[in-house]
């Protein structure tokens, strides 16, 4: 008789620890809220490496993704992962405007930002930008968030995007048919 009240016993209890996993696991995807910059090659690693530590220094403990094409050695990533960066490899989006500034080469590439679907919402900041004080409210965003503030031109340095496979497939339908103004994004 002590058989069965045991296996009763042990059943209850499997039950009620995968009830808090799943919980758990639903709590920890509302919670995926992530930095995210773009490394094209590795001139440009020292600025990553000084975003990640401005971010840091901050006293943000949230994750921080790096998106690197195939221009990035091994060498890059793995100091960037012993910063504490998550490395992602991406292909390169071409930019489809012919006429444009030399330094706009690879801004397309920011678009998979909207297909980051593994995400519930980044902040993107580009590798050049230096975070003095805490921007942890921008994860309070909605959707999307840009500042057009002081210019009738958005400015894709700092963003806020909740991924959306829907908005990125659109947003890649028209690529090749809407204008720039400046040749990038």
């Amino acid at each position: 008789m002590k058989f069965p009240k045991l296996w009763i016993l042990f059943l209850l209890l499997l039950v009620t620890i995968q009830s808090k996993l799943a919980l758990g696991a639903k709590a920890q995807y509302s919670s995926k809220q992530f930095y995210v910059t773009l490394l094209y090659g590795d001139e440009f690693l020292l600025g990553v490496r000084v975003l990640g530590k401005s971010i840091r220094d901050t006293g943000s403990t949230k994750d921080m993704v790096v998106l690197v094409s195939d221009g990035v050695s091994d060498y890059a990533k793995k100091l960037l992962e012993a910063d504490g960066w998550i490395v992602e490899n991406i292909s390169l989006l071409v930019n489809p405007n012919q006429v444009r500034p030399k330094r706009f080469w690879g801004v397309y590439t920011k678009l998979k930002i909207f297909n980051m679907t593994n995400y519930k919402k980044v902040v993107y900041l580009d590798a050049g930008t230096i975070v003095v004080k805490s921007i942890e409210d921008l994860f309070k965003c909605e959707k999307f968030c840009a500042n057009l503030k002081h210019s009738e031109r958005l400015n894709s340095g700092v963003m806020v995007v909740e991924p959306s496979e829907a908005v990125f497939n659109d947003m890649m339908s028209k690529v090749n048919t809407l204008p720039s103004y400046t040749g990038g994004d």
